[in-house]
C-alpha cells in the first residue's frame, strides 16, 4: 500500500511537471505566432506595390518575351514541400506531408517527371523514409525563418526555371486563414501569374484618369527588375503563412495536452486519496482489534 502511494506521488509530480513545460511551450507559440503575423501584416505592401508596379509596366511590355512568365510544358514538375523543423504541433506535419505526397503521386502518374524540395526537417526525412528522396533540402530555415532565406530559395527556384530544368513550381503548404483556421493549399510560382483582374482595374483607373505613368530607363528594364523581386517577396509569403499556421497548431496542441494533464492530476489525485483513506482505515481498524483483544 505505501508503495502504491508513492508511486501516485510521484506520477502526480511527474504529470505537473510536463504540465508546466507545455503551459511554457503555448506561451512561446503564442508569441512566435504574434511575430508571424506581424510580419506577414508587414510584407503585403510590399508585395502589394511590386504588384502594382509589375501591371503597370506590363501594359507596355510584350509579356510573351518575359522567361518567368511562359509556360512551355518542357522540364520537370518542382513540388516544394514546406512542414516544420520540430513536432509537437498535433496533425499540422501528417496533413500537410500526406497530402503532398498525393499531389506527387497525381504529377508522377501524369508522365510528368517530378523534383521534391523540401523546407522543413519533417518534410525531409518524411519523403526520405518513403524512397522519395527529395533533390534539395532545407533544414532549419523555417524555425529562423528570414527574408534572405527565402532570397535564396526563390533565386535557386527561378535559376532552375529558367534553364529548362523545371516546366513548372509548386508550393504545397498549410496557409494561415485565421487564428481558428488554417488550410492546405497548392499555389503555383512559376510560371508567374499576373492577376488579370486587378490588372485590369488598374488600366481602368490609369484611363479615368487619364494619367501616363513615364518608366525611367523603360517599362521593359522596370518590369524585368521587379519581377524576380515579385517572385522573392510570393516565396517569403508563402513561408510565412506556413510559420503563422504551425505556431496556431501547436498552441492547440500545447493547450490540449494542459488540459488533459489538468483532468490526470485531478484524476490521480483522487485515487491518491481514496488509497490514504483506504489505508487510514486499515490502520484504525487494527488499532481497534488489537485493543479489543488486549482487554479481553
Amino acid at each position: 500500500m505505501a508503495g502504491n502511494l508513492i508511486f501516485l506521488r510521484r506520477r502526480i509530480k511527474s504529470v505537473k511537471n510536463t504540465q508546466k513545460l507545455t503551459k511554457a511551450m503555448k506561451t512561446v507559440a503564442a508569441a512566435k505566432l504574434r511575430r508571424s503575423t506581424s510580419e506577414l501584416k508587414r510584407s503585403r505592401p510590399y508585395r502589394a506595390k511590386i504588384a502594382q508596379l509589375l501591371r503597370e509596366a506590363g501594359r507596355n511590355t510584350v509579356l510573351e518575351a518575359q522567361p518567368l512568365l511562359r509556360a512551355d510544358g518542357r522540364g520537370a514538375a518542382v513540388l516544394v514541400v514546406v512542414a516544420s523543423d520540430k513536432g509537437l504541433c498535433g496533425a499540422f506535419n501528417s496533413h500537410v506531408l500526406k497530402q503532398a505526397e498525393a499531389r506527387y503521386r497525381e504529377l508522377a502518374a501524369a508522365g510528368r517527371e517530378v523534383f521534391l524540395v523540401t523546407v522543413g526537417t519533417k518534410a525531409g526525412r518524411y519523403f526520405s523514409k518513403r524512397g522519395l528522396e527529395p533533390k534539395k533540402v532545407y533544414n532549419g530555415m523555417i524555425s529562423r525563418l528570414q527574408f534572405a532565406d527565402a532570397v535564396s530559395l526563390a533565386s535557386e527556384l527561378q535559376a532552375l526555371f529558367l534553364s529548362g530544368g523545371a516546366g513548372s513550381v509548386e508550393f504545397a503548404f498549410n496557409e494561415f486563414v485565421s487564428a481558428s483556421k488554417q488550410q492546405f493549399v497548392i499555389r503555383r510560382l512559376l510560371p508567374f501569374a499576373l492577376d488579370e483582374g486587378e490588372r485590369a482595374d488598374v488600366e481602368k483607373k490609369a484611363a479615368a484618369a487619364e494619367v501616363e505613368t513615364i518608366f525611367e530607363p523603360g517599362p521593359d528594364a522596370i518590369f524585368e527588375a521587379l519581377l524576380p523581386r515579385a517572385v522573392t517577396a510570393t516565396v517569403y509569403q508563402f513561408l510565412l503563412q506556413s510559420m503563422a499556421a504551425e505556431q496556431v497548431a501547436r498552441m492547440v496542441a500545447m493547450d490540449l495536452a494542459t488540459r488533459n494533464a489538468s483532468d490526470m492530476i485531478r484524476q490521480l489525485t483522487l485515487l491518491l486519496n481514496k488509497m490514504r483513506q483506504a489505508a487510514i482505515t486499515k490502520e484504525l481498524l487494527e488499532i481497534i482489534t488489537a485493543t479489543e483483544a488486549m482487554n479481553e
